[in-house]
């Protein structure tokens, strides 16, 4: 459920802060909400990755409909990509990794201040 949270929480203020900034704000956005509600390092890793990624997959298709496709066939084109959707796929799958990466840190940044619990004998 914590996994859930973190995915809206990094998709949506990436969302709606990625207008207002630079593309690099969803990195400062996954490594402070990674940060802020601990995790494991997979679990930081794919809610960064998703809430980014999707999150700009979802934008970029939209941004592409919006103008019937004339601009990423064109990138296509010149990339010498066979379908423009491929731009689609590769937008949210940069992002997610640099996202996930960012995310990653954030939670091991984390754990640079939390003292680790005692193991016990009995446990």
């Amino acid at each position: 459920m914590k996994l859930i949270i973190r995915i809206i929480a990094i998709g949506v203020l990436t969302y709606f802060l990625s207008s207002l900034s630079a593309w690099w704000i969803s990195m400062v956005i996954s490594f402070f909400v990674c940060f802020t509600f601990p995790s494991s390092g997979l679990n930081a890793f794919i809610a960064g990755f998703l809430g980014v990624g999707l999150t700009w997959m979802g934008y970029s298709w939209i941004l592409d409909t919006q103008n019937e496709l004339v601009f990423s066939s064109k990138i296509a084109a010149i990339m010498q990509v066979g379908d423009p959707l491929i731009l689609v796929l590769a937008a949210g799958i940069i992002g997610g990794f640099v996202s996930g990466f960012s995310a990653l840190t954030g939670t091991c940044f984390r754990k640079l201040f939390t003292k680790p619990k005692p193991k016990s004998l009995y446990t």
